[in-house]
């Protein structure tokens, strides 16, 4: 049986390397977004191009009903789910001082709730196949400091890393596995832009979408059955 994967923020250059790289193996793939439809009907044919079935959905989900729907569209389709990616979450720079609660709860609904309602819905059918889950943080997100530009975004993704390993725990008597991919500055922009990000990396480049994509592939393909509940940083030793 094919496996059944389902990645949320698939228009994002992280959910496009990620279906990619997943494409060679000969899953179905769901590809959510909520705006950029466009972006992901474009990587539709490169996934045929590899042998893979897949399915475009759009759904707002910070709603809890959006998500059910999903899920049961994805489920519909394919009759079974092996890999939730809950990639979606975008980094936001607000002042913390000057950020109004209407862009606080936006932030916040984007980077954690979505996580929330879509793995909610999602239990059930993850049980039922052994899946597994992966989450996404930002490197540095076990520690505890204060970031005065991105305060919601990462009080959300701290949030999604508790998540992780309280979903990790609770799953694991189920055959669930539950992990997180933390991410540092991944290759963006200019050649400029480029290089300030590389000035503050040890490693001296930055995080290439195809790298994380390949972290992927090995968590939910190869890694040990016992890597659960585990925050995995890919960042050339850099950490927000």
């Amino acid at each position: 049986m094919a496996q059944s994967i389902l990645i949320t923020g698939a228009s994002s250059e992280i959910g496009r390397s990620i279906a990619l790289e997943l494409a060679s193996g000969g899953a179905s793939i769901a590809l959510h977004c909520n705006q950029n439809l466009q972006a992901i009907t474009e990587l539709q044919p490169l996934l045929t191009a590899r042998g893979c079935a897949s399915h475009v959905m759009r759904y707002d989900l910070t709603r809890p009903d959006q998500a059910k729907s999903m899920l049961d569209e994805v489920i519909g389709l394919f009759g079974h789910l092996d890999v939730l990616l809950n990639v979606v979450g975008p980094f936001q720079y607000r002042d913390i001082t000057e950020m109004t609660p209407d862009e606080w709860q936006e932030a916040i609904a984007l980077n954690l709730h979505t996580c929330f309602n879509v793995t909610h819905h999602a239990q059930p059918y993850l049980c039922d196949s052994r899946g597994h889950i992966v989450n996404f943080a930002f490197a540095g997100v076990e520690n505890i400091k204060a970031w005065p530009l991105s305060a919601a975004y990462c009080a959300a993704k701290a949030g999604v890393a508790v998540l992780t390993k309280t979903w990790a725990a609770a799953l694991a008597p189920k055959g669930v596995r539950v992990n997180a991919i933390c991410p540092g500055l991944v290759e963006e922009g200019t050649e400029a832009e480029r290089k300030r990000m590389a000035e503050q990396i040890p490693l001296g480049r930055p995080v290439r979408p195809q790298e994380i994509a390949a972290t992927v592939k090995w968590l939910v393909a190869a890694s040990p059955a016992s890597m659960t509940g585990s925050l995995l940083a890919v960042s050339g030793a850099w950490e927000y």
